[in-house]
């Protein structure tokens, strides 16, 4: 019914991470969170805003929307939306499987957190999972600090073009590049930092906290304990160079010289 009501699918998915969900965050992190286009994002948080369907506060210099607490059909928007608490329960405990059913394969690659590892299904392709590391990487530091090792551990069998399209398509080309950058400048592979440059997204000129979840003390500690590479991007994180540099070396030998035998066609 929901589609018939309302057609317009980002203003839907939208509408289902503010009321069913209880999300709260600025235009680009709602659209990440959603998997749509950030202009369409924009466009529709304002004009939830300008309806009543949504509120918004500025946080350290930024704009985040969130559902309008004291609004007088609160209990019917929550159920239209299918905010009623059993399918909110049951969305939570989705996302919580999702999340470490994801966590489970990036351990399987190589990436150094703690969780149960599992085998990557054998059709699924590299550049995708990345992407979905980058999304995963914003709400959890130990995938962030992470994510270089295994980026350095299969530079040779990325498509570069296949891992742009992946990470545009969940809005993470942007972190993508700042990922790729400091894998080089972590690995000395200068391949990596030029491939960064085709992830930038110039349009970028105010530095965003690249946590979603980030506390209001760790915002203002990360406004000086942000990398310089990580300013130099934009972003703003409470995770100092050294922190991603000793990572990085503690598991660089697993990263070296390793092929991921189900991207060998048959017959290879």
């Amino acid at each position: 019914m929901l589609e018939y009501l309302v057609t317009s699918k980002t203003r839907r998915d939208l509408l289902r991470l503010l009321w069913s969900q209880g999300r709260e965050g600025t235009a680009a992190a709602l659209a990440e969170q959603a998997g749509v286009a950030f202009a369409g994002a924009y466009k529709e948080l304002h004009a939830m805003e300008a309806a009543g369907l949504a509120q918004a506060e500025w946080r350290d210099g930024r704009k985040v929307f969130r559902s309008v607490k004291d609004h007088p059909e609160r209990t019917f928007l929550q159920k239209l939306f299918g905010g009623e608490q059993a399918m909110s329960e049951k969305s939570q405990t989705s996302d919580s499987a999702d999340v470490s059913d994801l966590k489970g394969e990036l351990a399987g690659l190589g990436l150094p957190v703690n969780a149960a590892k599992s085998s990557p299904s054998d059709d699924r392709p590299l550049e995708p999972l990345l992407a979905s590391a980058c999304t995963l990487a914003h709400r959890d530091a130990s995938v962030a600090r992470s994510l270089p090792v295994l980026l350095a551990r299969y530079r040779d069998e990325l498509d570069m073009r296949e891992l742009e399209h992946a990470c545009r398509s969940v809005g993470q080309k942007h972190t993508m590049g700042f990922f790729l950058e400091l894998t080089a400048q972590l690995s000395g592979d200068r391949a990596l930092s030029n491939a960064a440059t085709h992830f930038r997204d110039k349009r970028r000129k105010k530095e965003r906290q690249f946590f979603d979840n980030a506390s209001a003390f760790s915002r203002r500690v990360a406004e000086s304990r942000s990398p310089a590479l990580a300013k130099k991007w934009k972003l703003l994180m409470n995770l100092s160079h050294e922190s991603f540099a000793s990572t990085f070396e503690k598991f660089r030998d697993d990263s070296l010289h390793v092929h991921r035998d189900l991207r060998v066609s048959p017959g290879d």
